[in-house]
């Protein structure tokens, strides 16, 4: 396989954004459907069911957030040094980043193991959601420490321009979800089959059944990607070469220089989702399913985007870490028109289409319509909403983590939070307030990120490497 040099200034800028991102983008397109279909077999069971998984999304979330920011800062000193063509240094950003997310998959499994039990009674969940909820963390904690090792082996591969293996593993991942979801969710059944009738054996363990299948799924292909990263011959670093028990130091702290602002970030963002969720879940299981399933449907349309995302983040690093400054601007200013566009003809598809993609988890006549009221909030904001993600990813490709955690500090704490409070206890908005009150954090976002674009100046920062 011929490996794309990201560098090449010979070859269009558009054509080297799309090689990069689109495996990202099918990855999270067809990532975005399997969970649509996930998440539609657990509404299948009804609001409450749905409302069990909901308690703990926004903490999954922050988890995985956590994760990913990990991922970022070492990923971002793979990326810089690869450009500045130092294959040594690379290599050892990626090793110690596997030895950084083994060592915090274990710490936040320990955590999780005291707080997931009690999560439903922090968040004023409804008692016939508790136990539910309890079974399904449960299992989902299990699963943090392969999720761990996962995310930081696909965050390596896209660092040093290899998106396709990331693509093909997180695809796997999500159908064997989807696969064990069929036989664990759901009770035995007689089925017609070429005019013969079979007994199709399940396991009827319902949302419990969700949770084991995703934490199955996980584990397994954590296996598969470790093994790929460790094996490729393709790659530009060697891991191979490198002693797994050795720490450097100098790695671990640069790196956690690029990684706290945005784990303080995720931090921020889904704390506030948290006391989002405590905000709506006052208005009993019906608002909690229907704002669950609506940011489900949703996803659709920030999915692609972080594709562009993910691929300037890539382009901008190795840009600037081979002192390619003029091509790292037109990365980024090529990439946030690509990634903006696709966001806006997102948000008018979940405009046009809102009833159907919240029709699809759920038969409740009453989650359908307060759910897709929500999608048409929102969908307003979604040009925006791709501006900030756009500028983020190029933000941090430059090594410039700390505006994007201000920002979205601004956004949720300044904005939305105390709108979404005002508006469901003392106003007829109920539901819907908080979800203008999050277009409008949304909105917000979108503006200040292109008015620091537009200053260009983090192209200007020193490399981090």
């Amino acid at each position: 396989m011929q490996k794309l040099d990201l560098l090449d200034e010979n070859q269009a800028v558009t054509k080297t954004i799309l090689l990069l991102a689109w495996p990202t983008i099918a990855e999270q397109v067809l990532l975005t459907f399997v969970n649509y279909i996930d998440t539609a077999m657990v509404g299948s069971l009804g609001a409450v069911a749905t409302a069990a998984i909901s308690i703990n999304a926004s903490t999954i979330w922050l988890v995985n957030g956590l994760l990913s920011s990990l991922a970022i800062g070492f990923g971002v000193l793979v990326s810089k040094n690869i450009g500045a063509k130092n294959f040594d240094r690379s290599s050892s950003a990626a090793n110690q980043g596997l030895l950084a997310a083994a060592f915090f998959g274990l710490c936040i499994f320990l955590m999780m193991l005291f707080v997931g039990p009690r999560l439903p009674f922090w968040l004023n969940a409804d008692e016939s959601v508790i136990l539910g909820s309890q079974e399904y963390i449960k299992w989902i904690t299990i699963a943090f420490i392969p999720q761990s090792l996962m995310i930081m082996s696909s965050g390596i591969f896209r660092a040093v321009g290899n998106t396709k293996t990331p693509f093909i593993v997180n695809i796997l991942n999500n159908f064997i979800n989807v696969f064990l979801n069929i036989f664990l969710i759901f009770p035995s059944r007689e089925m017609t089959l070429f005019n013969t009738t079979v007994y199709l054996k399940r396991a009827n363990l319902g949302v419990k059944g969700a949770a084991i299948a995703t934490c199955i799924s996980i584990s397994i292909s954590a296996i598969i990607m470790i093994i790929l990263l460790l094996k490729n011959k393709d790659l530009t670093i060697n891991l191979k070469k490198l002693n797994p028990l050795k720490m450097n130091w100098d790695i671990n702290k640069k790196a956690s220089i690029l990684a706290l602002p945005n784990a303080f970030e995720r931090l921020s963002l889904t704390i506030g989702q948290i006391f989002l969720t405590a905000i709506v879940a006052s208005l009993g299981t019906t608002a909690l399913a229907a704002h669950y399933l609506a940011i489900q449907a949703e996803s659709i349309t920030y999915m692609p985007t972080f594709g562009f995302a993910s691929a300037a983040t890539t382009l901008v690093a190795q840009a600037l870490g081979g002192s390619k400054k003029e091509l790292a601007k037109k990365y980024a200013r090529n990439s946030l028109i690509m990634g903006t566009i696709v966001m806006s003809i997102a948000g008018i598809f979940l405009f046009i289409f809102s009833t159907n993609l919240v029709g699809f988890f759920t038969n409740d006549l009453q989650v359908i319509t307060s759910g897709s009221h929500l999608l048409r909030i929102v969908a307003i904001c979604e040009p925006f909403f791709g501006l900030s993600m756009m500028v983020f990813g190029i933000l941090r490709g430059s090594g410039d983590t700390k505006r994007p955690f201000v920002i979205s500090i601004i956004g949720m704490w300044i904005v939305r939070l105390p709108l979404a409070y005002y508006f469901v206890n003392y106003t007829e908005f109920a539901l819907n307030g908080a979800w203008v009150a999050m277009t409008l954090d949304l909105t917000v976002r979108g503006l200040v990120s292109y008015a620091i674009y537009k200053k260009g100046k983090f192209f200007d920062r020193e490399s981090v490497i």
